[in-house]
């Protein structure tokens, strides 16, 4: 799956193909940061990102793994 934020595109593995480091994850932060790996994350953060906008991002992942937010 594909989606876009702030004029990036982010590829989204499939919920199975996911990390299995996620199932460790202690916090939302991790959970993405592992998701998109640390080339998109990094870009991510590149953008000038703020923590107002990671919600969104977060969001966003959530609804391509097929959930309605990211449970905040």
């Amino acid at each position: 799956m594909v989606i876009e934020h702030r004029d990036i595109r982010f590829t989204i593995p499939h919920p199975l193909d996911m990390p299995i480091g996620l199932l460790e994850a202690k916090d939302e932060v991790e959970a993405v940061k592992l998701i998109l790996g640390a080339p998109q994350w990094d870009a991510y953060k590149d953008s000038g990102a703020t923590i107002r906008d990671f919600q969104v991002l977060a969001d966003k992942v959530a609804a391509a793994q097929g959930f309605d937010d990211a449970g905040n």
